[in-house]
C-alpha cells in the first residue's frame, strides 16, 4: 500500500473544488433543465449531432454514458490514492447495485436480456452472460442469495441490496487510516440514517409496516447507531405534524405545509440536507480523504440531476420539475 503524501492530499482537495464549480448542479443544472432536449444532451457526452435512432435506444445509451462518465472521473481522480481502493469500490458498487436491481425486474417481468448493462462491472457481465439463468447469474458472488423468492418479492430484494451495500460501505471505512478519515464516517453514518428514515416511513405509510415488521428492513450497523432516529418515528402521528414537535429530527421538517406529513417533501429534504453536509465538510476537512468521498457524492447528485431531466423528458414533465430537480440535489432552494 502506497500512501499519499500532504502535497497530494492538497492537490485532491483542490482538484474536487474547481470540479464541483463546473457541475451541472445549482444554476447550470437548472440552465441545462430549461433547454434540455435529447439533441442537446447528446451533444455534452458524445459531441457530435443524435444518431438516427428511435427514443428508447438513445436515452438507454445516454443513461449508461452519463454514469460511465461518472465513474470515469471519480476513477480518474481517485486511482493515485491505492490506500482507498477498498473504500472505492464499495463506493461505486451502489451503481453495481442499481444495475443488479434494473436486472431482477426485467427478470420477473420475463422480458428479453438487455443489450447493455446499466453499469459496466464483472458482476453485471457475469449476470448478463448467463442471462437467464438466475442459479448461474450471481453464483459464487456478493449476490449469490439471489435465487426465484428474490422475483416473487421484488421489493424485499431491493431492499436486501440495498442493506448489502450500506453495511459493506459503513465496513469499508475502516480501511482508511485513521489521520485520513476526516469527516467521512459521520457522512457515511448520516447517509445511512437518512436511508433508513425514508424506509421507515415509506413502509409505514404505503403499506401499513409496524415498527417490529420494519427493524429487520433497516440498515443496522454493529458499531454505531443507524436506526433510532427511523424507529423512533413509529411513536408519532404521521397525519399531525404536531407530533413531531420533539422529534431529533423536526429541522428536516420546516418546509411542511402540514396538517399531516409530506413524504416526497421530507425526502426531497433529506436530500438538500446531506449535500449540503457534503459541501460544508469539503472545505472543513481538506486535509485527508473527506474530499474524495464528497467527490463521489457530487458526481452522483449531478448524474441524478442529468438522469433525471432524461426522465422528464421521456414523461414530458413540466419544465419546472426539472428545474427544481437541479436545485434539490444541490442542496439548494429555488
Amino acid at each position: 500500500m502506497i500512501m499519499a503524501d500532504s502535497f497530494e492530499i492538497a492537490y485532491l482537495y483542490a482538484k474536487v473544488c474547481g470540479a464541483f464549480s463546473n457541475m451541472y448542479l445549482g444554476a447550470k443544472g437548472a440552465a441545462l433543465a430549461r433547454e434540455s432536449s435529447l439533441a442537446s444532451i447528446w451533444k455534452i457526452y458524445f459531441e457530435n449531432e443524435l444518431p438516427d435512432k428511435g427514443e428508447a435506444w438513445i436515452l438507454s445509451t445516454l443513461e449508461r454514458k452519463v454514469v460511465e462518465r461518472s465513474m470515469e472521473r471519480f476513477v480518474m481522480l481517485a486511482g493515485p490514492f491505492t490506500e482507498t481502493d477498498r473504500f472505492m469500490a464499495a463506493l461505486v458498487a451502489k451503481h453495481e447495485t442499481t444495475a443488479i436491481k434494473r436486472f431482477l425486474y426485467k427478470l420477473a417481468a420475463g422480458e428479453a436480456k438487455p443489450e447493455h448493462a446499466y453499469f459496466d462491472s464483472p458482476a453485471t457481465r457475469k449476470a448478463l452472460a448467463a442471462w437467464p439463468r438466475l442459479s448461474d447469474m450471481f453464483a459464487d458472488g456478493p449476490y449469490q442469495w439471489i435465487d426465484a423468492a428474490s422475483l416473487e418479492n421484488l421489493g424485499l430484494a431491493e431492499n436486501r441490496l440495498d442493506r448489502q451495500y450500506y453495511r459493506n460501505l459503513w465496513d469499508s471505512v475502516a480501511s482508511l487510516p485513521k489521520n485520513r478519515r476526516g469527516n467521512i464516517p459521520t457522512l457515511v453514518l448520516k447517509d445511512i440514517r437518512y436511508q433508513n428514515l425514508a424506509w421507515a416511513l415509506r413502509i409505514r405509510a404505503y403499506y401499513g409496516y409496524t415498527r417490529d415488521m420494519a427493524g429487520p428492513l433497516l440498515v443496522a450497523l454493529e458499531d454505531a447507531d443507524a436506526t433510532t432516529l427511523a424507529l423512533g418515528t413509529f411513536d408519532l402521528d404521521i397525519g399531525n405534524l404536531r407530533s413531531f414537535d420533539e422529534w431529533p429530527g423536526r429541522k428536516l421538517l420546516e418546509r411542511q405545509p402540514g396538517p399531516g406529513l409530506d413524504l416526497p417533501l421530507l425526502e426531497n429534504a433529506l436530500q438538500k440536507d446531506q449535500f449540503a453536509s457534503t459541501r460544508r465538510s469539503l472545505h472543513l476537512y481538506p486535509f485527508g480523504y473527506t474530499p474524495l468521498y464528497c467527490y463521489f457524492a457530487m458526481l452522483e447528485a449531478e448524474a441524478a440531476v442529468i438522469l433525471g431531466i432524461l426522465e422528464g423528458i421521456r414523461l414530458k414533465a413540466p419544465e419546472q420539475e426539472k428545474i427544481d430537480l437541479a436545485w434539490a440535489l444541490a442542496g439548494e432552494n429555488v
